[in-house]
């Protein structure tokens, strides 16, 4: 690794102010799992690092006016024994779960899952479900993006000299007697510590007395250059009776989005598959 500056503030604005005045690149570390690896193998040579983890403004979980606020530096740890993403968010609370091993749960931030933008990050399609947005500053001023632009690559994301801040959503609440609730699952190459060859975050409104889906969403990583919600599945599934032949028509539905998203890759036969799998484990999660 070529030698760099290293710079370390105690706030937000000391780091905004800091970066306004550097007229190099400058990159953001905070866990680190993915980015020492980068700098250890030469893929970036930075001219300054601005080390975030010590910054307390960007470590919490709370809800605030029906709303669930993240702050960018908190670890997936943190995320996966918080009660209050078990109760509210459990697709991303069981994401951040499945994220590495204990020891890179520990380090790895959100807002570095986020930022690193890899097509099979953990926590991308649990928060393209939960309609996420992502709050960012940078020496321009704040902003702020839906998830679904700012990985879209619209020129929505991160821009020179940006940090992400804060992920919020909105706690979805359901009408009358229906329930709400959300599940992940991740197919990798061994049971622990290992990157998603396919991931998939649901979130079902459903009426157990009528046996129907009264609305859905779903999203797929690890199939494309980046995650993406299944919007015709979620258009199709509106009002279903779930019964013997759901999980079927559900897993017919993946197939054909493997069938789309990559079509005569090596891979694609090994997907059509194993999102099957994917699906029933899902749903038996969902709604068992």
């Amino acid at each position: 690794m070529t030698k760099c500056e290293f710079v370390c503030p105690a706030t937000v604005a000391e780091g905004i102010e800091t970066i306004s005045r550097i007229n190099e690149d400058v990159v953001f570390i905070s866990g680190g799992t993915d980015l020492v690896i980068k700098l250890q193998g030469g893929q970036i040579r930075p001219a300054w690092l601005m080390d975030l983890s010590l910054i307390p403004e960007l470590k919490f979980i709370k809800e605030v006016e029906g709303r669930v606020r993240i702050g960018s530096g908190t670890t997936f740890t943190q995320i996966s024994e918080s009660d209050l993403l078990r109760g509210k968010a459990r697709c991303l609370s069981q994401a951040a779960s499945q994220v590495g091993s204990a020891q890179i749960r520990n380090r790895a931030t959100i807002g570095g899952n986020i930022a690193n933008a890899s097509p099979a990050g953990d926590s991308l399609p649990a928060l393209l479900v939960l309609e996420a947005w992502v709050n960012i500053a940078g020496p321009q001023g704040m902003r702020r993006v839906p998830f679904a632009q700012f990985q879209g690559g619209v020129g929505q994301g991160l821009q020179q000299k940006e940090l992400i801040t804060e992920i919020d959503f909105p706690i979805w609440k359901p009408g009358g007697k229906a329930g709400i609730t959300s599940a992940f699952g991740k197919i990798g190459s061994r049971t622990a510590v290992s990157i998603a060859r396919l991931n998939m975050a649901a979130m079902v409104e459903y009426d157990p007395e009528d046996q129907k889906i009264l609305s859905s969403r779903w999203a797929v990583g690890a199939l494309g250059p980046i995650p993406f919600r299944l919007e015709e599945l979620e258009r199709g599934l509106q009002g279903k009776k779930v019964n013997s032949d759901f999980a079927e028509e559900v897993a017919d539905h993946l197939t054909d989005a493997v069938d789309r998203g990559i079509p005569g890759r090596a891979s694609q036969e090994y997907k059509r598959q194993a999102i099957r799998g994917l699906a029933y484990d899902l749903i038996e999660d969902l709604l068992l």
